[in-house]
């Protein structure tokens, strides 16, 4: 991102007045002294869960770029005075449209401004939460804190601020009944070590926990709750909006996520191992997973035909990362099966559909892969070429509408696959999985996943 930089020039002009009365004596009018403009600061944050990437703009002019959720400035001085503000959202063919402001906000001195994109695209509820407090120091020794409800998809809740692990059960809230857009004043607490913990207001279940957080003297950040889009049971995450930008401070349970896919076309039906603990049974070729819960860190993960318990045809080491999601897909033919662990699966978007295609064919070898518009692609180049097996696009973002999908291998334009009719929505994600015919070879097929089962 772009930093903002200061956007308007002051100036000032002095007027003279010169005139000869009858004595010839010059009149002079004296221009009132300069006040000079006190600083201010601003920042921004995009927490919107399901807009895209956006511009910031000032007075016109794209003041932060590219801007994606969970993301922020940090503080940026500027001149008080009168700023015009928007923002625009960046869509699949790279325009933009407006979808907040512009909107002019008079800046005064000595103020800190933090101005947060709350809501959601799809329900027209995005605004902005402006946020305005003095530009004064704290306690030396001391942090502070400000805590902001930012979820749309989370009620009122009940937020515990106290010493790690301490017992809540009969303790009062320190902020309670917290709505979506609520803010608390500024907390001022010593620095030292805490537990930050979130539950359903009225509730001692808790939601959210922080785990404990060492919080160093000088420490000065606003809490955004908001929509947890990534792995893990809790509703939110949490943005520690700071000086500098963002961190997030995750779920202690957040963990990573993993589904598994059958895709090797002559392997029987099997059961999937996870650390030497039967995680799913009897999948069949082509059958597939939904996400399940997964601790980060190094896990093995085991493939036995479900005839003949013991009997490994994958044996397999794999590290998962915090807030990941991962597809494991059994590849290849029995005789040279591997496992192809693909990375993420995306946040929903309500200004794009979103496509990603993977080849996990072992019969179609090189594949270029088409999407057009309609299913004649003889004056078409591919928009993905010289793709080999366990290779994947990515998810691609596409104006919603309807697409044609074309496999042929490399270098010819004779359809393997397709042409595929796809009506795309928008705010959907959609995979699809090139694969052989059960057996292996032709006749080549896709295992759709995601929101194209929303479709059948």
């Amino acid at each position: 991102m772009k930093r903002i930089a200061q956007v308007l020039l002051l100036g000032c002009s002095v007027a003279f007045l010169a005139a000869c009365d009858d004595d010839d004596d010059d009149i002079v009018v004296t221009p009132p002294p300069v006040v000079p403009l006190e600083d201010t600061d601003i920042r921004v944050l995009h927490a919107s869960p399901d807009a895209p990437e956006v511009n910031i703009t000032v007075n016109g002019d794209n003041a932060l770029e590219m801007v994606d959720y969970y993301q922020g400035s940090g503080f940026i001085e500027l001149a008080e005075g009168e700023y015009s503000i928007g923002v625009d959202a960046i869509l699949p063919d790279g325009s933009t449209t407006t979808v907040i402001g512009p909107a002019t906000l008079d800046l005064m001195g000595d103020m800190e401004y933090s101005v947060i994109a709350v809501g959601k695209v799809a329900d027209a509820t995005l605004e902005p939460l402006i946020l305005a407090r003095m530009d004064e120091d704290f306690g030396a020794g001391n942090i502070r804190l400000q805590i902001v409800h930012a979820s749309p998809d989370a009620p009122a809740v009940d937020i515990y601020l106290t010493a790690p692990d301490d017992d809540i059960a009969m303790m009062d809230p320190a902020l309670a009944g917290v709505a979506f857009k609520d803010s608390s004043d500024l907390i001022e607490v010593a620095a030292g070590m805490y537990q930050a913990r979130v539950t359903l207001s009225g509730s001692k279940d808790v939601v959210f926990d922080s785990g404990a957080l060492d919080l160093a003297a000088d420490t000065d950040l606003m809490l955004v709750a908001v929509s947890n889009t990534l792995s893990g049971p809790s509703p939110i995450n949490v943005m520690a909006w700071g000086d500098e930008g963002v961190s997030l401070i995750s779920d202690v349970n957040a963990g990573a996520e993993a589904r598994v896919v059958h895709a090797s076309p002559d392997a029987p039906e099997v059961n999937v191992l996870v650390d030497d603990a039967v995680a799913l049974t009897n999948v069949p070729y082509t059958g597939f997973s939904g996400f399940l819960p997964l601790s980060a860190g190094m896990h093995n993960l085991k493939v036995e035909p479900s005839a003949a318990p013991g009997t490994y045809v994958i044996d397999a080491d794999a590290d998962f990362a915090l807030n990941t999601a991962y597809t494991i897909l059994a590849t290849g033919l029995v005789a040279d099966i591997t496992p192809w662990i693909v990375e993420g699966k995306g946040r929903r978007i309500a200004t794009a559909a979103q496509i990603r295609l993977l080849h996990a064919s072992p019969g179609a070898g090189n594949v270029d892969i088409y999407v057009g518009t309609d299913g004649d692609i003889s004056d078409e180049t591919p928009a993905f070429s010289n793709v080999p097996i366990r290779a994947e696009t990515g998810l691609v973002p596409l104006a919603a509408g309807t697409y044609y999908v074309t496999v042929t291998p490399t270098g010819t334009q004779d359809a393997a696959i397709g042409p595929l009719m796809l009506e795309l929505e928008a705010n959907k994600i959609y995979t699809a999985i090139a694969r052989d015919m059960e057996g292996g070879g032709p006749e080549f097929g896709v295992i759709l996943l995601d929101d194209f089962n929303m479709m059948e």
